[in-house]
This record gives structure tokens, sequence and C-alpha cells, in this order.
């Protein structure tokens, strides 16, 4: 299930990125709806997974790349709270299977390429909550038509105090017909003079909410409500984000 160069990301995820305090708070106040203990999954280096610690919930958090976990261990060094370990959403199979609430943020869901991948995912997530559990999903909804956006530059990090930058050139394809969303960037990273790079290339794909209702249905779970944003905005359709609360049945 690897996707793309995250691994050599690590160094650089947090930076440079928009604030992820709307999110945060998203999710905790959801929550907490639930219960305390959270399983925060392809949870890259944990920044979601932290906040929600802060505001009082358990958190247990995984990713496939052990770097991000490595990252993610070393940004909260201080703190026992998240709990953050290596782990595939396809084959999760932890001691504890008494999560209030498991979440997947980002729009990682994607990163499954096939029905089948999604589906492993769904029935592993189920196992791990209690009766009544909750499963949100942070989504791309599918859009009618094909687009491209053409090669451009991303400023990611500009640090005097450790003389490092980070700069990303990328361009972004969508194809209606697959719902498969293309992305291939050249990453370049900064430090003391020198500047390394690496392309990062991958696919997302998109899925339908007749496709979502049935997989969520086959695992055993009922959608609760779409939202179309942090803001707790009800979802209609055509809205690009897509955030899914379904329950365990």
């Amino acid at each position: 299930m690897k996707r793309g160069a995250y691994d050599k990301h690590a160094a650089i995820w947090n930076l440079g990125g928009p604030s992820r305090s709307e999110e945060i708070e998203f999710y905790s106040i959801l929550a907490k709806k639930y219960g305390n203990k959270v399983l925060s999954l392809m949870c890259a280096t944990g920044e979601i997974a932290s906040g929600i610690a802060k505001n009082g919930l358990h958190v247990t958090a995984l990713d496939l790349e052990p770097e991000m976990i490595t990252a993610a261990k070393k940004n909260n060094a201080e703190n026992a709270n998240p709990r953050f370990l290596t782990g595939d959403v396809t084959d999760l199979n932890l001691p504890e299977k008494d999560y209030a609430v498991a979440f997947i943020g980002t729009g990682d869901f994607h990163h499954l390429l096939s029905e089948q991948e999604m589906q492993k995912a769904l029935f592993c997530i189920r196992e791990h909550l209690t009766d009544k559990g909750c499963l949100m999903l942070d989504l791309i909804y599918p859009g009618s038509e094909s687009w491209h956006s053409p090669k451009r530059r991303f400023e990611l990090a500009n640090q005097p105090e450790t003389d490092l930058k980070a700069w990303k050139i990328g361009e972004t394809s969508y194809n209606c017909d697959t719902m498969r969303e293309h992305i291939k960037q050249e990453i370049f990273i900064e430090r003391h003079g020198r500047v390394e790079s690496f392309i990062h290339e991958f696919e997302l794909r998109l899925i339908s909410r007749e496709a979502l209702v049935r997989m969520l249905e086959k695992a055993g779970f009922e959608i609760a409500t779409e939202y179309g944003g942090f803001d707790f905005t009800l979802w209609q359709p055509g809205v690009d984000k897509w955030i899914v609360e379904s329950v365990k049945k």
C-alpha cells in the first residue's frame, strides 16, 4: 500500500502548511459525542492527533510510513498521549478493540486504490470500535468533469534559524471517467546551501456516494451525518469537501 515518497517528506511535513486548528476542533467536538478513546489512522506526523490529545482525548495514531511515525514521536517527545504506532489500515489488528472513534483525515482514504482495499480497511476499523462507535472520513467528492492544473511552485518552508528551505513544483489532473486524481511533484529541500530533490508521484481514487454507502453498509456502518466543511455545514451534492460521520451498527 506504499504511495509516493511520503517517507522522504517526514522531515518537512508540517512546514509551510495551513493551520489545522479548525480541523482539530471539528474532530474533537465530534469525538466527544461518542467517548474519549480515539484512533487516528494514516496520521502522517500526527499534527491532528496531537491537537485532539491536547483537547482531552486519549489518542492512538498510526501511519504506514515508519519515517512519519519517527517524526511524530520526535515532535511529541514529552507527551505519552498520543501513542504513535506504525501500522497498515488494511491489515489492522491492535490488542485494544474498544475505541469510541476512528478517523481518517485529509482525504487519505483515497490512497486506497481499489474497492477491495477500501473494504478491507473498513472491516478492520469496525473490529476496533465499541458498539455504536463512530468512523469519520474526510473525503473528496468526485467531480463530473475532468481537469488539469499545470505546474506551479509552492513554498513549503523557510526557517532561517535552521537554515532550512523547502518548496515543490507540482501538477495535478483529474479524470472524471475513472475518478482518479493524479499528482506529480518534485520536492526541493535546501539545508546549509545544499539543495536535494525527489519525485513524489501518486494517485488518489475518488469514490461515488453510492459506492461509499454500499461499502459502509457491507462493513457494518450507517451514515449519521455528512458535512461540507469543518464549520459543521451540511454537505450538499457537488460540494468538493465531503466529511462522513458513520456509526457502527
